[in-house]
């Protein structure tokens, strides 16, 4: 679980040995008509992200590329789960980045939950993989959903309230 949010987990490091893809989804965004939407309703913003992914966004001077990757990378989400839109809120979807000043610092991981970790559970998502990119003109982002088969350590330890992360280096949920 990450904070008071149950059903959501982050859980880099965990035990688990690739098992199948389950699923690839890409996503392209038109940074321009994502920022006359955003305008148009400033509610939506509420609605789509989570307070920390507007607040991040907000640190650049535009935040419109960096939320239409975030965007493009819950679209790229519900694709490589074989859903369309409706399947769960986009808002149970969050991009995250790594902390720290080291070569992962910043990198974007996935944090699943309520109706989406319920779904990457049922299709036996393990590990996530998402790369994300933009200019002021396009957002991209690209999302790999792997099956993990729990390791011995994993099948005995404690059972995980949800789906969660992945990295660019691929994080397990146990």
């Amino acid at each position: 679980m990450i904070g008071d949010v149950p059903g959501a987990t982050n859980v880099p490091g965990g035990a688990g040995v690739p098992a199948g893809l389950v699923g690839i989804g890409v996503d392209a965004v038109d940074v321009d008509r994502f920022r006359q939407v955003l305008a148009r309703r400033p509610q939506m913003a509420g609605r789509l992200f989570t307070g920390a992914e507007q607040e991040d966004a907000a640190r650049s001077p535009d935040a419109a590329p960096r939320l239409a990757a975030r965007f493009a990378a819950k679209e790229a989400v519900m694709k490589a789960l074989g859903s369309g839109i409706g399947s769960f809120a986009l808002h149970d979807v969050e991009v995250v980045r790594a902390p720290g000043t080291g070569p992962e610092a910043g990198a974007p991981s996935l944090v699943l939950r309520h109706g989406a970790a319920a779904l990457a559970r049922r299709r036996q998502v393990g590990r996530w993989h998402v790369s994300l990119t933009h200019t002021r003109r396009l957002a991209v982002a690209m999302v790999v959903a792997e099956a993990v088969r729990p390791t011995a350590r994993a099948e005995h330890g404690p059972a995980s309230a949800g789906q969660g992360a992945g990295t660019a280096a691929g994080s397990t949920v146990p």
